[in-house]
């Protein structure tokens, strides 16, 4: 076994936006579990309650992703775009895709606790696989199936570890089993989504000049649009109530700032995270998402909003193992492909790439 080091300039290069994208993303799912354990009236004279509101966060994440169009535009000293200028429209088909992502995983914050939801989205390597040689024309080698396989097993060791002596949230009431299946069903799910907007991304970036900032305020934009259709439609039909959430945000000191960083963290992390997309591949960037999970179980556990549980540091290290083997920084002789098959490897540009 071995460190692969053959793309080390590369990584060196991408290293500072890789570090943004940990830190920046940690800190937005340690914010959004945050707000939904904060306890506010909903209105004058009405009993305390749970920031509860999946489809208003959701806008909320979409207006830190346009708050990168605006520096976009008020950086005017980039570099010329070379290609074919892509067309707007299709911004909205990434939108969607992170919307409903987005909404399921705040859905499940309600249900299961942060590090576990963090380290069930790993399912997103084995989709983003999968969408890359469907779409992308990515060849998978062993060592990609075999990573893809660890992945499989630590999420299934991390969803056990919900109900077999259960690291559950401290600081919330109990929640029953069915509960909890639905938790890891919404955010395994919402893995599809996530795993086909980075896919869609990468293939956007590989036709068209469009620089990472644009890509996500654009997406914002769009967000922003549709959020306001859909949260009048839900408003009108009892369903969400955003009136009720901002009373909670302008009644609770934490709850607001706990917002405006959870904006703020959800643009440096998505612009670093297209860049990546950009300068490495979608694979490379679900599979650094992946490394938070470390970060966030820790922060959870110094904060008593869990407890320690052994099959889910097992779950976590066997599906950082497979994050690691499918990117190639651990290498092993045996999964390694033939001869004829490595210039591939070291020439990215060489992949076939089919454009439906």
């Amino acid at each position: 076994m071995a460190l692969g080091g053959s793309s080390a300039a590369g990584i060196g290069m991408l290293a500072p936006l890789m570090f943004a994208m940990l830190i920046s993303g940690t800190m937005n799912t340690i914010l959004m579990k945050f707000m939904v354990m904060q306890q506010v009236p909903t209105g004058p004279g009405q009993v305390a309650a749970g920031f509860e509101y999946p489809y208003f966060q959701s806008l909320l994440m979409m207006i830190g992703e346009f708050l990168c169009l605006i520096l976009f535009y008020a950086s005017k000293n980039q570099a010329p775009v070379k290609g074919p200028e892509a067309p707007k429209g299709i911004f909205a088909v990434a939108c969607l895709l992170d919307w409903t992502a987005t909404t399921l995983v705040n859905m499940a914050y309600v249900l299961i606790a942060a590090s576990v939801i963090q380290m069930t989205r790993g399912a997103i390597v084995i989709f983003t696989c999968l969408f890359s040689v469907l779409f992308l024309g990515r060849r998978q080698h062993r060592y990609h199936i075999a990573g893809v396989m660890l992945v499989f097993l630590g999420i299934t060791f991390v969803s056990l570890s919900t109900f077999v002596n259960p690291a559950a949230d401290t600081t919330a009431p109990a929640v029953s089993v069915n509960r909890q299946l639905m938790g890891i069903g919404l955010c395994v799910t919402a893995q599809v989504f996530q795993a086909a907007m980075l896919v869609y991304e990468e293939k956007i970036m590989s036709q068209f000049d469009v620089p990472p900032l644009q890509v996500v305020g654009m997406e914002g934009a769009f967000g922003i649009m549709f959020g306001i259709v859909l949260l009048t439609f839900l408003n009108a039909t009892g369903i969400e109530s955003s009136s009720e959430a901002l009373y909670q945000m302008g009644h609770s000191t934490p709850l607001a700032m706990a917002v405006v960083g959870s904006i703020f963290s959800i643009a440096l992390f998505n612009y670093a995270g297209v860049t990546v997309t950009q300068k490495a591949s979608a694979v490379s960037r679900s599979t650094i998402d992946v490394s938070r999970t470390i970060l966030i179980w820790a922060v959870e556990l110094a904060f008593g909003w869990n407890r320690f549980n052994v099959l889910e540091l097992a779950g976590f290290i066997i599906l950082a193992f497979g994050t690691l083997i499918y990117n190639r920084l651990i290498v092993l002789s045996a999964l390694e492909p033939p001869a004829e098959a490595e210039h591939i490897l070291n020439d990215k540009s060489k992949e076939p790439i089919e454009v439906a």
